[in-house]
């Protein structure tokens, strides 16, 4: 039994992808949150690190991710030549911008509480510059994961006016 995704769907995963795996390079070469030898020793902050980051940046987004296939699967989406099929395939290559949301909610989560996740010396590392505050992260990372909620809104109703 073949499965047979929706033009959506597949544009949907094809951008998703990307932008997951831009989004975790960039957080394992910023923050090193997969560092497993280290939890695996039982160093706290290792785990911390590494409990959040599979909350927030895999089990989270691919929740999300989940949720928006299955409703692009429902909800046929209109990609013909014209204004409504090129507004279309905008907004759908915009619903996986979510992912950068998770991100930043993630470094909000670090700079809230960096004596958690880091030993002084990875915080001398990890959060050599400064970020700003907790709200910087925070609030844009809310705004790009309500966004994308609102763009797929969006894109049903406007496939099925």
């Amino acid at each position: 039994m073949a499965l047979e995704f929706s033009a959506s769907q597949e544009l949907f995963i094809l951008i998703f992808a990307i932008h997951f795996t831009l989004i975790i390079e960039r957080v394992h070469q910023n923050y090193n949150p997969y560092d497993t030898y280290s939890a695996w020793k039982g160093i706290p902050h290792a785990i911390k690190r590494l409990l959040l980051s599979w909350t927030i940046l895999y089990i989270l987004p691919l929740l999300q991710f989940a949720i928006f296939f299955i409703l692009l699967g429902i909800y046929e989406v209109d990609f013909e030549m014209t204004i409504r099929g090129v507004f279309s395939i905008v907004l759908v290559g915009l619903l996986s911008f979510f992912d950068f949301g998770y991100y930043r909610i993630f470094e909000a989560a670090l700079y809230y509480s960096p004596d958690s996740f880091f030993t002084k010396e990875e915080q001398d590392k990890f959060l050599e510059k400064e970020r700003g505050e907790v709200r910087a992260h925070l609030i844009p990372g809310i705004c790009y994961v309500v966004a994308t909620v609102i763009m797929l809104l969006i894109l049903i109703a406007w496939n099925t006016i």
